[in-house]
Order: C-alpha cells, then structure tokens, then sequence
C-alpha cells in the first residue's frame, strides 16, 4: 500500500450495481497493510468489504443504516465483540448519489447523510461519525474514512467544497496518521468534456488515524485548542498582510484596512479593535503614539 492506490476495476465484490461501492482492492489493500484481525465498516453498502474480509480470513463486523445502525445516534463498539483493529467508513455525502428512499428503502431517513440539506449538516453528523470510530477502535489502531471533495450540487454552482480538509480539520491532528489519493475510475465526470477552468475531480482520499491511549475528552480538548490557535494564527497573519502593504499608519487607518481585507473575523470579534492593538503591540514597531510600522 502507497499513497497512492488506482485501480481501474472494482473486483468481484460486493454488487456492481449498487452506486458509490467502494473497490474491493482498496479494501484489500487496507487489510494486507494494516492486518487487522477484527475489521469494521460502518457504511458497509452491498458488502465489499464483507466479501473481502471472508477471502482473505479476517474476523468481520459490517454496520449500515440500511441494516438498522446510524452511525449519528447507535454506538458502533456496542455492535462489536471487542474494540476493533480498524474500523472503516465511505459515508454518502453532498446528494451526489441519495440512499434512503432511493438505493434503499421506501422513504428517507433522517440519519442518510446523503441527505443533509448543508454542508455543515453533513459535517456535524461526520465529526460524530468519526468519534464513534474512534471509540470503537482499539488503542494504537487504526480508523479511517474514504471521502471526496464536492463542487456545485448543494453548494451552489461552481462552488467547490474539500470535505477531506474539513475531515482533517475536526479531528485530533495528533492522531492522523496518513492521507491516501485514491484515483476514481468510471465516474461519470471522466466521460464528459469540458471547457474553461473547470477542472473535474477523479479522485477520492483515504484518510488514516491511530488512535492513542488519550480519552475521548482528551482528544476533544486538543480538537478545540487547535482551532483557538488557527483563530490567533489568522489574526496575527491578516494584521501582518495589512502592515506589509501600509508600511506605517496611525490605528484608525489600520483598523479601516483590516475591515476591508478581515470582515468575517471582524463580524465574529466585537473587541476586534482590542485584538488588532494586542497584536500590534506584539508583533510591530510603535514609531510614535498611536502610529504603527511592519515589524523586520
């Protein structure tokens, strides 16, 4: 297994018509990698998983909403004879390809995550996903998902969306472990021409954790610090890029480009003003009262 996994066909696993199976090689791939002796889908589909699992010898549980478990609400280790050594997902995202009511059963269903109405749905429910994984996994194994990026659809035309950065992003970094390219082969966007900028995605990511001895409020913590040292990074980065193109200016000058190049950190800070003096004083030259040069 590298970084990067291409396989043209899917292999004789699982069912060739159920839409967004996941290569049953890449499966493969996991289990010769990592040699789990307890393996876990969450998102098990038409069984590939379970199909190769039973070829290669290896101890199975597959999970899905379709057999009854939501990941967003059921505990996925309660499911389980043990904590596993890799527990394993491919949610459905961005109503790209929409599940319940379609794929399967008669209706939707309110835990399909091919059916969320934002992309902060689809995100909120994922994070809950990902924390299950973890939970059923054992210390020093290995949970993971399978996700792609999305543009247009639910996001608006020509919009583009990189799920695996957000997957990424709200989980502990201190437990990722490897990101995999995975190349899409026969997607629908490979048969098509286009013209322009526009450029089609053909791949997907393989995104790997090992989890740590760290309690689940331990890794909630670090998920939160690290956003609370993004928040301080951005600030001092956008005031940096301000005094860079100013050289020197008095506060109010400086508060009016920041404004202009910051507004949604502004909107969400009502003491921006106390943040970009506090950053000032930190990081710049206080040439005279009130007046502010880029720091060496």
């Amino acid at each position: 297994m590298t970084s990067i996994l291409s396989y043209p066909e899917r292999g004789n696993y699982g069912k060739s018509n159920w839409r967004g199976n996941t290569s049953g090689y890449v499966i493969r791939d996991i289990m010769d990698h990592f040699k789990p002796t307890l393996f876990v889908d969450a998102c098990e589909g038409s069984g590939t998983s379970g199909d190769v699992a039973r070829e290669m010898g290896v101890e199975y549980v597959g999970l899905d909403l379709y057999k009854g478990q939501d990941f967003t609400r059921d505990s996925i280790l309660a499911e389980l004879p043990r904590e596993a050594d890799v527990v394993f997902s491919h949610p459905p995202y961005g109503g790209l390809i929409v599940y319940s009511g379609e794929v399967w059963g008669d209706k939707a269903h309110p835990g399909d995550t091919s059916r969320c109405d934002t992309p902060e749905e689809f995100l909120a429910k994922s994070q809950v996903m990902l924390l299950n994984q973890r939970e059923a996994t054992r210390p020093g194994g290995y949970y993971m998902s399978l996700i792609g990026d999305q543009r247009g659809g639910d996001l608006g035309r020509g919009n583009f969306r990189s799920y695996q950065a957000d997957f990424i992003s709200m989980m502990d970094k201190k437990e990722l472990l490897s990101v995999v390219i995975k190349e899409q082969h026969n997607a629908r966007s490979s048969h098509k021409q286009y013209n322009g900028s526009f450029v089609p995605i053909m791949h997907e990511y393989l995104l790997i954790w090992k989890k740590s001895r760290n309690s689940l409020f331990q890794v909630a913590f670090n998920i939160a610090s690290e956003h609370q040292a993004m928040v301080a990074t951005t600030w001092r980065s956008v005031i940096r890029v301000v005094m860079m193109n100013l050289k020197e200016a008095p506060l109010n000058v400086i508060y009016d480009e920041v404004e202009k190049v910051a507004s949604a950190l502004v909107r969400n800070n009502k003491n921006y003003k106390a943040k970009i003096r506090q950053q000032l004083q930190r990081h710049h030259v206080n040439v005279e009262r009130g007046v502010w040069a880029v720091a060496a």
